[in-house]
C-alpha cells in the first residue's frame, strides 16, 4: 500500500483553498498555485515522520487527480473542468441536503489565520513523528487532520466556491476513499469494489431481552462485530475504505487507535502515545461540540476519554448493523465472513476475560480471568459455532459499475456541447460511477449465513449445563439454551433452586464466599431464565465492558427521580429500597408483588415537583426514525420552495466572479443545463410506490450522489448519533442504539417528551447545521422530518421485548397515518394510541401538565366519546368545523373552574385536532392504528397521555 499517495490524496487541496484563491494574505506556503500550497503544507506536516514528506511523483499526482475527479463528480453541480481565468466568490456554505439552509463563510483575520495554521501543522507533526511506520503515520494523519483544524478555531470552508455545497474536508476524505479504486497512472481499477456487510435480523438479535441491559448488550455486540470486521479492512488499507459508518467523529475509531497505535511518546504530552493523543483530541472536540461540560472537569478519574467511552460505547451504540466499504479488490470483499468470524472470536474472548492482542476491542473490558461471570461464560461458550451471528454481504466491482454508468449516460443522452463540457462519454461515466455502483449493489440479493447450532448428525454445537433434553432460550426461540436457571422464592427473594445452584457451584468451584458469588451471579443470570449461548455472551460482554451489572428497566424508571433527590421525600425504608433498585435490585423482592411496588411509591413518597409525573415503575420507550433517509442517501434533496430547479441553483451559485466573469456565466449556464438533465432520474430514484412523495415535496430535486456527498451525509449522521446519545444519557435514560437517523432509548416518564424535543431539534441542527464551534459546522440531515413513537409501559408487569416491538410497529403505523410524516405517536401498554405531528409536541406537553396540575379532568376522553362518536368517516369543512365547536365545548366542561390555563387548553386541543384534519391519512390511520378519524384519534391520544399521571 502506497501510504504516501493516500496522505497526498487526503491533503491534495489545502483546507483553506477557498481563502487562498480569494486573497494573497491567506497564501502561507506558495503564492503561485493552491496545489503547491497543499504540497508544501503536507511536507511540513510529514517532516521527520516515517513518510518523510517530499514532492509526489507524477504517477501519484495522476492517481490523485482521478480520485479527486471521481470524489467530486456531481456534487459540484456537474461543473466543467476549471479552465482558470476567474475565481467565483461564495458568501455562504449551503446544506447539500436542503439548499434552503446556508451559513455564512467565515473569513478570519489573515494574521491570526496564519498563526493558527502554523500551529495546526506543528501540533499535527508532533503526533505524526511518534508513529512507528508509514501506515501508522497515514492513519494518524487521517484521524487528526479535521479535529485539529476545528480545535484551532479554523473555519468550515467549501471544497469549491463555484458550488459551495460541501466542505473541503468532505471532499478530501472522499478523495482518499476513491484512491482505492484507482490504479497507477490514474486509470480506474476494474478490480475496485463497493462492499456491503450486514447483520440481518438485527431487531431480533437486540430484542432477545429481559432487561434494559440486554438491549444495550445486544446492540453493543452487533456494533462491535460490524466495527471489528470493518477494522480489519481498515488496518490493511487505511480508514478511508470505510464509507459508512464514517470514521470521522466516530468514537470507536479513536478508541481503536488508542488501543493499537502505540508508537513513541510525544514531546510535551507526558507519556501519551500517538493513538492516545488522537483520542485525547477527539475527546476535547466532543466536549466543545456537544457542550459536555462534565467531561472537562479536572481530576475526574480516567479523564475525558473515560466519560466519552461511557457515553458513546458502554451506554450507547452508535455503529449500525450495516457498513459500506470501498476496497481495492473484490477478492478482498469475499473475505468478509472470515473477518466477521475473527471479530466474533475476539468479542467472545474479551467477554470471557482473555482479550486477544491481535484484535483488541476498542474499549478495554474490565473483566479479568477470575471474574465468576466471565468464568461461567467461558464454560458455556467453549463450544460455539464460529458464526454465532448471521452475516450477509454483497459487492459490486468498478468494472461492472462503469458499464452501468455508461448505460445511464446513454439514457441521459446529453447534447454534444454539454457532453464535451462534462469530459465526453468517459468523463460523464466517471461522474456517474459511484451512483452506478450503489444502484448495482442494491439490486443484488445476498443470502445470509445463519448460525448452525447442530451438526449434520444432530450433535449439539453448544454446551448444555443442565440435565435432560435441550430446550429453547426463553429470550430467543431461535437459540437452544445452554443454561436452564431454575428458581424458587426464599424470604420474598427469587433465588436459584438447588439443582441449578449445584450445577453453577460445581462449574465455578464455589467454596468460601459462595453466598457473595450467588448474589453476583443473580444480577447477571436471573433465576427462572433459560439462556442460549448468545444470550450468555451478551450479558458477559456487557458486564465486562461496563464494569459490572446488567441494568433493568426498573432502574431506568426510577433513576431520573433518584438523581434529582425525589427519594429524599420518601420514608426511610422506601428510600433505601429505591437506592437498592437503582443499584440493580429487584422491586418485587424489595417491595413485594404488583401492585405493591407502585402503591409504596404513591403512598409513602411525596411529589417533589407537581408539574412532573409522580415516581412510578412506569417508564417510556422512545423510538425514532428519520423520514425518507433512504431517499436522501440516493440523492433526493430539497431545493427551492416552488420546485424550480433553475431558481434553486441560481440561489446557490455565486453571483460574483473575479477575473473572466463571462466565462463564469457560461459555466454557470452549463451547470444548470446539466443539472436539469439528471432530473430525468428524479422519478425513478425519488418517487414512492403511491406516487405521492413528489406531490408532498414538490421542491425535491435529484442530485447524482457522489463520494463527497456520501461523506457529508455519513459525517452528519455520526454527529446526530452523538447528540442523540447525549440527550438521552443526560436525562438518565438508556440508549439501545443511536444510528443518526434512528434511535431506541428507555427513559423515566418525566424525561420522555424532553428527549423527543431535544433529539428532534438536534436532528435539524442550528439553522440546518451541526455547529461544532463558532466557526466550524457540518450539515445536519435536515431535508425531511423525523418520526417518533413514545410508549408508556410498566417495568414489572409488562414484557419489555413485546412493548418495544409494539413501539416500533406503532412508529411505522404513525408514518403511514401522517402526510409528509414527521409524526409522533404516543401510546400506552393499556392499549391506547394517538398520533400528532412532531411540530405539535409542545401542545402535547401542555396537555400533560394540565392533567398533572388537575386543570384538565382525566374524564375528558370519556366525555368526548359520550358527546360524539362518529360512525362512517366524514369529510369536508362543515364536519371539521362542527367537530372543532364540539371539542371546544367539551374541553371547557372538563377544565377546572377558575383555572388560568382554561382558555389556553381549549386553544391547544383545538389546534391539535385541526392539525390532524390537515395531515391525517385516514386509510393509514384506520388500517394501521385502528383510528376512525381525527375525533377518535384525539380521544385515544388523551387516554394515552393519562399514563403520565
Amino acid at each position: 500500500m502506497d501510504w504516501f499517495a493516500k496522505a497526498y490524496a487526503l491533503l491534495h487541496d489545502p483546507p483553506h483553498k477557498a481563502l487562498w484563491f480569494e486573497d494573497e494574505k491567506y497564501r502561507v506556503f506558495d503564492k503561485e498555485s493552491h496545489e503547491g500550497e497543499a504540497r508544501k503544507m503536507l511536507d511540513e506536516m510529514l517532516r521527520g515522520t516515517p513518510l518523510g514528506g517530499g514532492a509526489p511523483s507524477r504517477d501519484v499526482t495522476m492517481r490523485v487527480k482521478t480520485a479527486d475527479r471521481i470524489a467530486a463528480s456531481f456534487d459540484r453541480w456537474a461543473l466543467p473542468e476549471p479552465a482558470g481565468g476567474y475565481w467565483a466568490v461564495a458568501e455562504a456554505l449551503y446544506n447539500p441536503f436542503n439548499l434552503q439552509y446556508s451559513m455564512r463563510i467565515e473569513r478570519p483575520d489573515p494574521k491570526a489565520f496564519r498563526s493558527a495554521l502554523e500551529d495546526y501543522i506543528r501540533r499535527a507533526n508532533e503526533i505524526l513523528r511518534a508513529a512507528r511506520n508509514d501506515r501508522e503515520t497515514y492513519v494518524l494523519l487521517y484521524a487528526v487532520a479535521e479535529p485539529l483544524w476545528i480545535l484551532k478555531g479554523l473555519p468550515a470552508l467549501p471544497a469549491d466556491t463555484r458550488a459551495p455545497t460541501h466542505t473541503v474536508f468532505d471532499h478530501l476524505y472522499a478523495t482518499a476513499s476513491m484512491m482505492n479504486w484507482v490504479d497507477g497512472g490514474g486509470s480506474l481499477s476494474p478490480r475496485g469494489c463497493l462492499l456491503e456487510i450486514d447483520v440481518p435480523g438485527i431487531q431480533r438479535i437486540i430484542g432477545s431481552a429481559r432487561k434494559a441491559g440486554d438491549y444495550r448488550a445486544g446492540s453493543l455486540l452487533v456494533s462491535l462485530a460490524v466495527w471489528l470486521t470493518a477494522w480489519q479492512y481498515m488496518r490493511k488499507y487505511g480508514p478511508d475504505v470505510l464509507l459508512s459508518p464514517t470514521p470521522r467523529f466516530n468514537p470507536l475509531f479513536y478508541f481503536q487507535l488508542a488501543r493499537e497505535i502505540k508508537g513513541g511518546e510525544i514531546e510535551g504530552a507526558g507519556k501519551r502515545a500517538p493513538g492516545e493523543r488522537a483520542l485525547e483530541l477527539y475527546a476535547e472536540l466532543v466536549v466543545k461540540a456537544l457542550g459536555l461540560k462534565a467531561l472537562g472537569e479536572e481530576g475526574r478519574e480516567g479523564g475525558p476519554e473515560r466519560l466519552i467511552a461511557e457515553y458513546f460505547i458502554e451506554r450507547a451504540s452508535v455503529i449500525p448493523g450495516t457498513a459500506y466499504l470501498a476496497l481495492p479488490d473484490c477478492a478482498e470483499a469475499e473475505r468478509a465472513p472470515e473477518y466477521f468470524e475473527a471479530a466474533l472470536s475476539a468479542i467472545k474472548d474479551a467477554a470471557c476475560g482473555s482479550e486477544r492482542e491481535d484484535l483488541p476491542l476498542p474499549v478495554r473490558p474490565a473483566a479479568v480471568r477470575d471474574n465468576h461471570v466471565a468464568r461461567l461464560a467461558r464454560r458455556v461458550l467453549e463450544r460455539t459455532p464460529a458464526l454465532y451471528l448471521p452475516l450477509r454481504h454483497r459487492c459490486v466491482s468498478v468494472e461492472d459499475a462503469l458499464r452501468e454508468a455508461e448505460r445511464v449516460a446513454r439514457e441521459l443522452a446529453p447534447p454534444d456541447h454539454l457532453l464535451r463540457a462534462l469530459g465526453g462519454e468517459r468523463g460523464l461515466a466517471e461522474r456517474l460511477l459511484f451512483y452506478a455502483a450503489w444502484r448495482l449493489l442494491h439490486r443484488k440479493v445476498a443470502a445470509p449465513r445463519a448460525p448452525s447450532w447442530f451438526s449434520e448428525g444432530g450433535r449439539p454445537n453448544f454446551v448444555k449445563l443442565y440435565e435432560g433434553p435441550w430446550i429453547h432460550s426463553t429470550l430467543d426461540p431461535d437459540q437452544p439454551a445452554s443454561l436452564r436457571l431454575g428458581g424458587v422464592v426464599r424470604e420474598r427473594r427469587l433465588d436459584y433452586d438447588e439443582e441449578t445452584w449445584s450445577v453453577l457451584s460445581r462449574e465455578l468451584g464455589a467454596g468460601e464466599g459462595a453466598e457473595k458469588l450467588r448474589e453476583e451471579l443473580k444480577k447477571v443470570f436471573k433465576p427462572k431464565e433459560a439462556l442460549g449461548p448468545v444470550d450468555v455472551l451478551k450479558r458477559a460482554l456487557y458486564y465486562a465492558v461496563a464494569g459490572g451489572g446488567i441494568p433493568s428497566v426498573q432502574e431506568t424508571a426510577l433513576r431520573w427521580y433518584y438523581n434529582r433527590g425525589w427519594a429524599e421525600a420518601c420514608d426511610d425504608s422506601v428510600r433505601r429500597g429505591i437506592e437498592e433498585i437503582v443499584g440493580g435490585g429487584d422491586a418485587e423482592e424489595i417491595f413485594g408483588q404488583p401492585p405493591a411496588p407502585d402503591a409504596v411509591l404513591r403512598q409513602r413518597c411525596k411529589r417533589k415537583e407537581t408539574d412532573k409525573p409522580p415516581m412510578s415503575f412506569t417508564y417510556a420507550i422512545v423510538r425514532a426514525d428519520g423520514d425518507y433517509v433512504g431517499r436522501l442517501a440516493r440523492g433526493c434533496v430539497r431545493g427551492r420552495a416552488g420546485g424550480a430547479v433553475e431558481q434553486a441553483l441560481e440561489d446557490v451559485l455565486p453571483r460574483e466572479a473575479r477575473g473572466d466573469a463571462e466565462r463564469w456565466r457560461e459555466d454557470g449556464r452549463l451547470v444548470i443545463e446539466a443539472f436539469k438533465l439528471v432530473q430525468k432520474l428524479r422519478g425513478k430514484e425519488c418517487e414512492d410506490a403511491t406516487g405521492e412523495f413528489l406531490k408532498e415535496f414538490p421542491d425535491v430535486m435529484f442530485v447524482v450522489p457522489s463520494p463527497s456527498y456520501y461523506a457529508a451525509l455519513s459525517a452528519s449522521l455520526m454527529i446526530t448519533a452523538l447528540k442523540d446519545a447525549k440527550a438521552v444519557i443526560e436525562r438518565d435514560g438508556d440508549v439501545v442504539f443511536a444510528g443518526g437517523d434512528d434511535l431506541l432509548a428507555f427513559a423515566a416518564r418525566p424525561a420522555a417528551l424532553e428527549i423527543v424535543e431535544e433529539t428532534r431539534r438536534a436532528y435539524h441542527g442550528d439553522g440546518g447545521f451541526h455547529r461544532l464551534t463558532d466557526s466550524y459546522a457540518v450539515p445536519a440531515p435536515a431535508a425531511y422530518g423525523r418520526s417518533y413513537s413514545v410508549r408508556l409501559t410498566h417495568s414489572i408487569t409488562d414484557f419489555m421485548a413485546i412493548e418495544v416491538d409494539e413501539a416500533s410497529r406503532l412508529l411505522e403505523a404513525a408514518k403511514s397515518a401522517v402526510r409528509g410524516k414527521d409524526a409522533l405517536v404516543i401510546s400506552a401498554s393499556t392499549g391506547h394510541a394517538g398520533v400528532v405531528r412532531m411540530l405539535d409536541v409542545g401542545e402535547v406537553e401542555r396537555v400533560v401538565k394540565a392533567y398533572l396540575a388537575g386543570d384538565l379532568s382525566r374524564n375528558l376522553p370519556h366525555d368526548m366519546e359520550a358527546v360524539y362518536t362518529p360512525g362512517a368517516p366524514v369529510g369536508g369543512s362543515d364536519a371539521r368545523r362542527a367537530e372543532e365547536i364540539l371539542l371546544a365545548y367539551t374541553v371547557r366542561r372538563n377544565v377546572r373552574r377558575g383555572s388560568k390555563a382554561g382558555d389556553g387548553l381549549v386553544e391547544a386541543l383545538v389546534r391539535l385536532h385541526g392539525a390532524m384534519w390537515d395531515y391525517f391519512r385516514l386509510e393509514g390511520a384506520r388500517d394501521r392504528l385502528g383510528l376512525a378519524g381525527p375525533w377518535h384519534n384525539m380521544v385515544e391520544l388523551l387516554k394515552a397521555l393519562r399514563e403520565f399521571l
